[in-house]
């Protein structure tokens, strides 16, 4: 008889929030949250999703720096394992349309990416900034450069060496929202990067999180991340999706 015993469901979110944008006042603002899932039995399965951001607000200047990680194995071998680390710096960001500078660096072991680094500036539009509402519009043009593991590509025997270097324009929408009264609160992402010098290569990103606020800073969380990619290694596939659910404690800081 087949039997599913899941012994353990690690759901820890600790989540040390404020308005990492231009949402409230506060000066320092800092996050960090992890979700994740245990399966033990018939299957054995980790999971674990963590990320931790800092910004520093002013009203000439400001920088954001966010580290997202997650790791997974499948019967105690590793299965899964990415690092993104994003970082941002701005001017006047308090203004409606405000231009930025953008460095980001990626290691992925799932895809196969040893390193990966994009750099260029960009300019964001602010729609919406009102009683905790946010909605804005950005677009960046950088460089990629991206270390492959090998040099076999999926449908790709063009491409024949484990350096690639793109120049890339990225198209992005970010909003957070308080819906019900602040009964929930609803946080998305969405962000598409074709390449300006290789039309067949074209990465897509989007991220949705809702909390559900309950007492004392503790919350129900959920979050959904589906990424594309285009050019991937041999044995990969082009899409990935995960989506996580927990409990999470929230707190806020403030420091001028």
């Amino acid at each position: 008889m087949r039997v599913l015993c899941v012994i353990g469901f690690l759901a820890l979110s600790i989540m040390g929030r404020a308005q990492l944008s231009e949402v409230d006042t506060l000066r320092w603002q800092y996050r960090v949250s992890a979700t994740g899932s245990w399966l033990r039995g018939n299957i054995e399965q980790f999971m674990l999703l963590g990320t931790a951001e800092i910004a520093h607000v002013k009203e000439r200047w400001g920088f954001k720096s966010a580290i997202t990680y997650q790791y997974g194995t499948f019967f105690y071998r590793q299965t899964l394992g990415e690092g993104i680390w994003r970082n941002f710096v701005y001017a006047n960001p308090r203004a409606r349309l405000y231009p930025y500078l953008m460095l980001w660096y990626q290691q992925s072991y799932q895809r196969g990416i040893d390193h990966r680094t994009q750099v260029g500036p960009g300019l964001t539009y602010v729609l919406l900034r009102k009683n905790a509402q946010l909605l804005k519009l950005s677009a960046t043009a950088t460089y990629e450069t991206s270390t492959f593991r090998s040099a076999t590509y999926r449908e790709r025997p063009d491409l024949t060496d484990p350096l690639i270097g793109t120049y890339r324009l990225t198209g992005r929408i970010y909003g957070e929202h308080r819906i019900m009264k602040g009964l929930m609160r609803l946080q998305c992402e969405a962000w598409v990067q074709p390449s300006l010098t290789d039309a067949d290569n074209l990465r897509a990103h989007v991220e949705a999180a809702l909390s559900i606020p309950l007492k004392k800073g503790f919350a129900l969380r959920q979050a959904v991340n589906w990424s594309y990619e285009s050019v991937v290694q041999q044995r990969n596939m082009y899409e990935d999706l995960l989506w996580t659910f927990g409990v999470s404690f929230e707190g806020r800081s403030k420091a001028h």
